[in-house]
């Protein structure tokens, strides 16, 4: 009887033995390095905005929402995880990721804006080529839970 309890015992051990192994072997090897990158949600985008030290988050997720179409655009920029229709001589610049891109807007913010008014400083150096931009992102109405 022994000896038959130990067979099974084993046989069970052996056939359980190759999913541990995969298993353990999937999460030894994880890239430790990888990011959590949020859904991409207004909520989120204004998050990440706040998070990176954009300046003026509120203004800035108004060009999110007018770039994108409330984030439901088609055939626009956020094909390429680029939230704020940055251009290359190419077209679109492409992002690895959507916080990528609000990254790039944080380095951009830092090199051009001086402080002021933010729609002011927009206007001056020409960020949109639609004349009526600046009245658009002031009557962009955010949600409450912003």
């Amino acid at each position: 009887m022994k000896h038959l309890l130990f067979k099974l015992l084993l046989s069970a051990i052996f056939s359980f033995l190759p999913l541990y192994v995969s298993v353990s072997y999937f999460f030894s090897n994880t890239n430790n390095n990888a990011r959590f990158i949020p859904e991409l949600t207004i909520q989120n985008v204004y998050s990440e905005l706040k998070k990176q030290g954009i300046a003026h988050p509120e203004v800035v997720l108004k060009q999110v929402i007018a770039e994108t179409k409330w984030l439901n655009c088609r055939n626009c920029s956020l094909k390429f995880n680029n939230l704020f229709g940055f251009l290359t001589k190419s077209g679109y610049m492409k992002f690895e990721d959507w916080t990528a891109s609000v990254a790039y807007y944080k380095k951009w913010q830092d090199s051009q804006y001086k402080g002021g008014d933010y729609y002011q400083f927009l206007s001056r150096i020409g960020y949109a080529t639609a004349p009526s931009y600046i009245r658009l992102l002031k009557q962009i109405r955010i949600p409450e839970l912003i």
